[in-house]
């Protein structure tokens, strides 16, 4: 599938209800800008972040369609996150907004909960296997972690000690 997308947008989650650990999303917001750089096709929407309490992927997509109505809104996200998606708040609203595109994941069967099966549109892409719980090992542990991040996201995390070695 080619998308054919003019532009795409890092949502950032300012409290992502169904995870327990993540890095602060003041953090997140920095590590993703210096993944984009300069890149005019990719930016950075932090709109969750400014939310109080938990975020919903439907009042997001609710609030793009409110601010662009004439643009065609497609979310894509990995097939780990699509796999609990009939857990998801208010998710048939969230699928009348936009075209769902799942990106596969290595170890994840892509498996999506009926009705939405059909609902979804599957992105064919190169595999790395490498999850962010394994990255924060490498940089915990000193591990490499060249090709596996932008260099300037590895600048950062090292330059701040985010996960605890600055040098490895």
């Amino acid at each position: 599938m080619d998308l054919q997308l003019d532009e795409v947008r890092l949502l950032v989650a300012g409290d992502p209800w169904m995870k327990e650990r993540i890095t602060p999303a003041p953090t997140r917001v920095r590590l993703a800008e210096a993944a984009v750089g300069q890149d005019p096709h990719l930016w950075v929407d932090d709109r969750e972040v400014g939310r109080e309490g938990p975020t919903f992927t439907a009042d997001t997509l609710e609030d793009l369609v409110d601010e662009e109505p004439d643009t065609r809104w497609w979310f894509l996200t990995g097939a780990d996150a699509a796999s609990a998606v009939d857990r998801w708040e208010r998710v048939d609203a969230a699928f009348a907004l936009a075209t769902f595109v799942v990106v596969p994941r290595p170890g994840h069967a892509p498996e999506i909960p009926a009705p939405y099966t059909s609902q979804v549109e599957w992105l064919t892409v190169p595999m790395v296997d490498i999850s962010s719980s394994e990255l924060r090992e490498r940089y915990r542990t000193g591990r490499a972690t060249r090709y596996l991040v932008p260099d300037a996201v590895d600048a950062l995390v090292r330059a701040e000690q985010l996960y605890g070695d600055a040098h490895g």
